[in-house]
């Protein structure tokens, strides 16, 4: 690998895990003070509470988890969609926009197996989150060597949505930025409620 390649590929990394480090830091600190039936809040029903959006972001980013650890031990199939060679940008492209954070207003309906009602872990949900944002951290850390081979991976959602590892690591990141904002939109609610 040549150094410019090799200092592109440090460089990416290191923004895609500082701007995870200020999405966790900024999570703590604006909710981090927050009771119990604050953080469970719900303005409206149909609407997330702030602990429902930061489980379904857990439970999203987990679902990436088995694939690596497939693709690992070699046990991982790309499906023959993801073979066809414009594909994978081409849904690696279109998925970005859509999770973009200016989208947030946008109501989109999630996969089931992605619903916040499948976490099912106990305690702080803040405490939970910011453990697994270090899971996250070292997934992409330690999964650099699959980033730059290019590995296409399928939607753990739909198989027939594939994009590269890269992208995905990308619409994970901004698919926690949006839901973030999100929770802040809860928190203002909260705030007028308690007025």
């Amino acid at each position: 690998m040549n150094l410019v390649k090799f200092a592109k590929k440090i460089m990416n990394q290191l923004i895609w895990i500082n701007q995870l480090d200020q999405l966790t830091e900024a999570v703590i600190k604006a909710f981090g003070l927050l009771r119990q039936e604050d953080l469970h809040f719900k303005p409206e029903p149909g609407r997330w509470s702030i602990a429902e959006n930061l489980a379904h972001l857990i439970v999203v980013n987990r679902t990436y988890f088995p694939v690596i650890e497939q693709i690992r031990n070699n046990t991982y199939k790309v499906p023959f969609i993801g073979k066809i060679p414009f594909l994978p940008k081409l849904f690696g492209s279109v998925l970005i926009e859509y999770v973009k954070p200016e989208k947030e207003e946008a109501k989109v309906k999630t996969f089931p197996i992605w619903e916040p009602a499948n976490f099912k872990e106990d305690g702080s949900i803040l405490e939970l989150f910011e453990k697994h944002q270090q899971a996250l951290r070292n997934l992409r850390i330690d999964n650099e060597d699959l980033i730059q081979r290019k590995q296409i991976i399928a939607s753990p959602a739909n198989h027939n949505i594939v994009y590269s590892l890269d992208d995905a690591f990308d619409v994970i990141l901004l698919h926690e930025q949006r839901h973030f904002i999100q929770s802040k939109a809860v928190l203002a609610l909260l705030d007028k409620n308690l007025i």
